[in-house]
C-alpha cells in the first residue's frame, strides 16, 4: 500500500510555526519513501516526517528534506508497529512571496508475505527474529533521541 498526502505550505512559514499535517498509514513495513518538490520551490520548502514526536525523515536531527524539481525517494526498513499508526508531516516554507506544495508518499508493507519480500534470502521465521531486532533497536533509538529533546528543554 502507498499513502499520499500533497501539502501547501504558505508563504513566510518560519520554522517555529511549520505547517503539520497527519498522514494516516497502516501497521506495518516502511519499505518506500518519496517526497516530491515540484518546479519552483528553489529549495525554499522544506519537510520532516515524524513518528510521534521522533523525527524519522531525514534520520539527521533537525535536519530536512528540500530541494527543487525533484523527487527525493529511497528504499528503507522502518517498522511502524505501535498506534497511532500515522506519520506527522512538518513543512515550512522560506519564500517570502509564493506558497509551495509538496507531495509525501510512503509505501507500507502490512503482510507478511509481502514484508518478506524485503529479505527473500532468508526464512520466514529468520525474518521475524530480525524484524524483532529491528523493532528494539530502533525503539531504544527513538527514547535516546526523545530523552535527549527532553533534556535540552530542562537546561533552558
Amino acid at each position: 500500500m502507498v499513502f499520499s498526502v500533497s501539502i501547501t505550505t504558505g508563504n513566510n512559514t518560519l520554522k517555529v510555526n511549520s505547517t503539520k499535517t497527519v498522514l494516516k498509514v497502516a501497521k506495518g513495513l516502511v519499505y518506500r519513501l518519496e517526497v516530491e518538490f515540484p518546479p519552483g520551490c528553489s529549495g525554499l520548502l522544506h519537510c520532516q516526517i515524524f513518528d510521534g514526536n521522533y523525527q524519522v525523515y531525514p534520520s539527521s536531527q533537525q535536519d530536512s528534506f528540500h530541494s527543487d524539481a525533484r523527487v527525493i525517494g529511497f528504499d528503507d526498513l522502518y517498522l511502524k508497529t505501535a498506534a497511532p499508526f500515522e506519520f506527522v508531516v512538518k513543512t515550512w516554507n522560506l519564500d517570502e512571496i509564493n506558497a509551495h506544495k509538496v507531495q509525501v508518499r510512503i509505501g507500507i508493507a502490512s503482510s507478511e508475505a509481502f514484508m518478506s519480500r524485503y529479505m527473500p534470502s532468508i526464512s520466514w521465521e529468520k525474518f521475524q527474529v530480525v524484524l524483532a531486532q529491528a523493532a528494539a533497536d530502533q525503539e531504544l533509538i527513538k527514547s535516546r533521541a526523545i530523552a535527549e529533546f527532553q533534556e535540552t528543554f530542562r537546561e533552558e
